[in-house]
């Protein structure tokens, strides 16, 4: 997809990340999970989106184009739950280059 190969892909939690959710418990630990799950998601639906444009059939472009949609939703509804336990939301990130369009 044009991406680069070097380091972790978007949206990946890097081993600091991992470790600061492994030792957080409850509400902390809820916070924390979809504090990386958020990014990790809109780096899905970029891909999925770019996919979806690049897709040679319907069947290909209707799945990666569902898988966007369902990312998105969830994205909206971890937002909702960080708000619902007193944690700002995630702010938005400037959208992720996908190379070779």
């Amino acid at each position: 997809m044009g991406m680069s190969v070097d380091g972790l892909m978007p949206g990946m939690a890097t081993r600091a990340e991992l470790n600061q959710l492994q030792d957080a418990q409850g509400v902390e630990a809820d916070a924390l999970f979809m504090q990386l799950m958020i990014p990790h998601h809109r780096a899905g639906v970029v891909m999925a989106e770019a996919a979806a444009q690049q897709a040679k059939t319907e069947i290909a472009r209707n799945l990666a184009q569902g898988m966007a949609n369902a990312q998105q939703t969830e994205i909206e509804y971890m937002q909702q739950l960080l708000q619902e336990k007193g944690y700002e939301p995630v702010p938005d990130e400037p959208p992720m280059e996908m190379g070779g369009q």
